[in-house]
């Protein structure tokens, strides 16, 4: 191990870091936001809105996000669109976790006692303020470390992004790998990094969890 070049090329891997950090976080409330989406059209009284939300979902689970953000990076230019490849890599990460966010929610809704909103609405509470007011937020601390592992996923899953030349910590680390000839010391950093974002990412989850516990 070559200490040494460790620390030479240890902020060249961390300016890639940087994209990586910006990829993850917009994914992030991206796929939280578009979850939302998935399971209102998931649970919506209207068969048409749950078929094509169902639809959704099969196709985002069922294909590689890798081939999502090549249909977007290649396929867009040829109806006159040509977004950048850092939006078409969050758009990619955005659109697959969102779905499986929007199924993690569900999850959670349906884990919480229907006699709970039956007692809201027999108490004079409208259907939808009962939903958000006592289902969703007993439903969100349920997933709370669900949605930490789905977050670590979008971590790794940001890599990818490297395919189309976004210059993220994976990329950065095959530039370097063309200038030099220390595999090991090159993949051992990313490794090392992309550890701490993750160890980063738990935690923070567990801390929500802590806050927000689950009360039976």
């Amino acid at each position: 191990m070559d200490t040494a070049f460790l620390l030479r090329i240890l902020p060249v891997l961390l300016e890639g870091l940087e994209i990586t950090v910006a990829l993850t976080a917009l994914a992030l409330v991206g796929a939280a936001i578009g979850g939302l989406i998935v399971v209102a059209g998931r649970r919506s009284r209207f068969a048409a809105m749950r078929g094509v939300t169902i639809a959704y979902i099969d196709v985002m689970r069922n294909t590689p996000v890798l081939v999502q953000i090549f249909i977007l990076y290649f396929g867009l230019p040829e109806i006159g669109l040509f977004p950048e490849a850092f939006a078409c890599g969050v758009i990619a990460l955005v659109l697959q976790n969102s779905a499986y966010a929007g199924e993690i929610y569900r999850a959670g809704i349906e884990s919480v006692k229907r006699t709970q909103t039956e007692a809201a609405l027999s108490l004079g509470m409208m259907p939808r303020r009962a939903l958000f007011d006592i289902v969703l937020p007993q439903a969100l601390r349920r997933v709370l470390p669900v949605l930490g592992n789905q977050a670590v996923v979008i971590l790794k899953d940001s890599s990818i992004a490297s395919t189309i030349s976004v210059t993220e910590l994976t990329q950065a680390g095959k530039l370097l790998l063309d200038r030099s000839a220390a595999p090991y010391e090159t993949f051992f950093m990313m490794a090392a990094l992309y550890l701490a974002m993750a160890a980063v990412l738990l935690g923070g989850m567990k801390l929500l969890a802590w806050r927000f516990p689950v009360r039976t």
